[in-house]
C-alpha cells in the first residue's frame, strides 16, 4: 500500500467515531476502498468510494461504515485493494456482520484529451465466499453527450454520478433482498444449568462457538441475564465459553442471551441461548391412608395398607422418597424414584430386615420439585396381627349350662360364633353375634354334657385377625383325662398365622 493510502487510513483511524453495524435484519454490505490503477500506482480512491456508499445508502441498502471497514483493514494489515482473500471474507462476515462485500477498481480516470472514467465492481457473499454480481462500466465525455442527451461533461468529477447511476440500474436487488443479516454467532452447543432453580442458586452457562479467534483478537463475550452482563471465560478447547452467576429473587422465566462485542468496530451482536425458571414455591403435599381401620384415631392394619400421596398444587417433580420409621425413630426401610409420583403405594408390613413386629410406625413421604423445593407429609399407622383375646367360662345350670364370653383385646370385633354338639351330631347350641361380653344360656332338653360333647368359639376382629377356641376344656369334670395343649388343637387349624400374599 503506498503512502497516500496509508495516510488516508491513519487519518480516519484518529479522527473517526466508529458507527455500529446495522443489525435490524436487512443484509448489510461492506464497501472496501476502491483501488485506482494508473501510472503504475495502486492508490485508494476514497472520494469515489464515499460517493459509491452514498449512492447505495440512498437506494435503501444497509452499508457498514467506511471507517469500520478501514479499521478492519488496519487491524488485519490488509494492504492490497480490489481483492480480498477468502479467510478475510469470512472474517468480515463474522466480525463486521456483513452479508456482502463490495470490491472495486477504478480502471481508468483521466481528464485529457477528454474526461473518461472506468469502473469494475464485484459483490461477494460472505456466507459462502462466492461472487454474486459484477459490473464493468466506462463513460467518457462523448458517451455522456450521445447517450444521455445532456450537456457535455467538462471533468471526470461530473462523470462519476452518471456512472454510479448506471451501475445502480443493474444492482442485484433480488440477491440482496433474499439474503438475511449475516450472523457471526454460529453456535454448536448451548447449555444452561440448572433449568429450574431457586433464588440465590448458581446458574452456569456454557456455549460452544464454531469460530476461533487468534490470541488478543477475540471479541468480548458475555452472558446476559436479568439485564446484567456476566463476563465469559474461554475453556482450554478454545471454542467453549463459560460463565456463572447467582439467580435473582424474582420467580418466573428468565431469558439468557449471549452478547458478543467487537469494541474495535463499535459492534455488538446477540444470540438467544435459552431460559431458566426461578421457583421459590414448595409443593403442597398430603398423604392419605386407605384400607385401614381407624382405631383410637389411628389407622390400623394387619395385612396391607394403601398409601396415597396427593399434590394439592400441581408441579413437575424431580424425585420422591417414601420412608418407614419405627416408633423409636430408627429407619426401617424406604423406596425412592425420580419423576412423577406413583398413584399409590401398598405396604405389607415389610422392612429391610423382613416382616415388622406389631407396633406403631411412621410413614414419611417426601418430594422435590425441579428447582429443589421440597415438601413432606407423614402418617402414623399401626401394624397389628395379634389374635383376638377372648375369655370364656361355663357352668352347669338346672336346665342346661351357661356360657360367658368376654372380649379382652383392643381391636373391635367383626363377629363371633359359638357351636356345641353331641357325639351323635345333635346340635346343642349355635349362636353368633358381633358384640361381647355376652352370657349364653343353653337349654339341653335332656341331653347330658359328657366326654363326647364338643364345641368351639370362633372370633374375628375388624382387621381380619381370627381365633378359634375349643369349649371342651370348659365342660364339667366328668372324669376324663386332663387335655394337653396338643389335644386342644382343632384339626386343620394352623398353630401360627400364615401370611397371605
Amino acid at each position: 500500500m503506498n503512502v497516500l493510502l496509508r495516510c488516508g487510513i491513519l487519518s480516519l483511524m484518529v479522527t473517526a467515531v466508529l458507527l455500529p453495524a446495522n443489525l435490524a435484519g436487512a443484509a448489510s454490505v461492506a464497501v472496501f476502498p476502491l483501488q485506482e490503477l494508473g501510472e503504475g500506482r495502486n492508490d485508494a480512491n476514497l472520494p469515489l468510494t464515499r460517493l459509491l456508499i452514498d449512492e447505495l445508502v440512498a437506494s435503501d441498502n444497509e452499508v457498514i461504515s467506511l471507517r469500520t471497514v478501514i479499521r478492519f483493514m488496519a487491524k488485519n494489515r490488509i494492504r492490497a485493494l480490489g481483492h480480498l482473500e477468502t479467510p478475510y471474507i469470512e472474517q468480515v462476515g463474522r466480525e463486521l456482520g456483513a452479508s456482502f462485500i463490495l470490491l472495486g477498481t477504478v480502471s481508468q480516470r483521466r481528464e485529457r484529451p477528454e474526461p473518461s472514467l472506468g469502473l469494475t465492481l464485484e459483490l461477494i457473499r460472505t456466507v459462502d465466499q462466492r461472487p454474486v454480481w459484477s459490473y464493468v462500466g466506462s463513460l467518457s465525455r462523448s458517451d455522456g453527450r450521445r447517450i444521455l442527451g445532456i450537456g457535455e461533461p467538462q471533468a471526470v468529477e461530473e462523470l462519476q454520478p452518471i456512472l454510479l447511476t448506471e451501475m445502480m440500474s443493474t444492482w442485484p436487488w433480488q440477491v440482496i433482498n433474499q439474503a438475511q443479516q449475516t450472523g457471526t454467532l454460529r453456535i454448536e452447543m448451548a447449555q444452561l444449568e440448572p433449568k429450574h432453580a431457586r433464588p440465590g442458586d448458581t446458574i452456569h452457562g456454557r456455549v460452544q462457538l464454531r469460530e476461533q479467534w487468534r490470541q488478543n483478537e477475540a471479541p468480548r463475550i458475555f452472558f446476559r441475564a436479568d439485564e446484567q452482563l456476566y463476563p465469559a471465560t474461554l475453556a482450554d478447547d478454545g471454542r467453549t465459553w463459560e460463565s456463572s452467576w447467582i439467580s435473582g429473587p424474582d420467580s418466573g422465566k428468565h431469558v439468557v442471551t449471549l452478547v458478543v462485542e467487537w469494541p474495535d468496530y463499535g459492534r455488538t451482536e446477540t444470540a438467544l441461548l435459552g431460559s431458566y425458571l426461578i421457583d421459590d414455591t414448595p409443593p403442597v403435599l398430603t398423604l392419605e391412608v386407605h384400607d385401614a381401620e381407624i382405631i383410637d384415631e389411628r389407622p390400623v392394619f394387619n395385612r396391607e395398607v394403601v398409601l396415597v400421596p396427593r399434590l394439592l398444587l400441581r408441579k413437575a417433580l424431580s424425585r420422591w422418597r417414601l420412608s418407614f420409621f419405627a416408633e423409636a425413630g430408627n429407619k426401617i426401610g424406604s423406596s425412592e424414584g425420580s419423576g412423577s409420583l406413583p398413584g399409590s403405594f401398598v405396604w405389607t408390613g415389610m422392612a429391610d430386615y423382613g416382616r415388622v413386629e406389631d407396633g406403631v410406625y411412621q410413614v414419611v413421604m417426601e418430594v422435590w420439585d425441579m428447582a429443589g423445593n421440597s415438601a413432606r407429609a407423614e402418617q402414623w399407622v399401626e401394624y397389628n396381627r395379634t389374635k383376638p383375646g377372648v375369655a370364656m367360662a361355663m357352668e352347669q345350670t338346672e336346665g342346661g349350662a351357661s356360657v360367658d364370653l368376654e372380649h379382652q383385646g383392643k381391636i373391635p370385633l367383626e363377629l363371633w360364633r359359638m357351636e356345641m354338639w353331641t357325639s351323635e351330631g345333635k346340635v346343642l347350641a349355635r349362636q353368633e353375634g358381633a358384640e361381647l361380653p355376652i352370657e349364653i344360656e343353653l337349654e339341653l332338653a335332656g341331653a347330658e354334657l359328657d366326654a363326647t360333647t364338643r364345641g368351639f368359639v370362633f372370633v374375628q376382629d375388624v382387621l381380619g385377625n381370627e381365633v378359634r377356641r375349643d369349649l371342651t376344656s370348659l365342660l364339667p369334670d366328668l372324669g376324663k383325662e386332663p387335655q394337653t395343649e396338643e389335644d386342644l388343637k382343632v384339626p386343620g387349624q394352623a398353630e401360627k398365622w400364615v401370611d397371605e400374599f
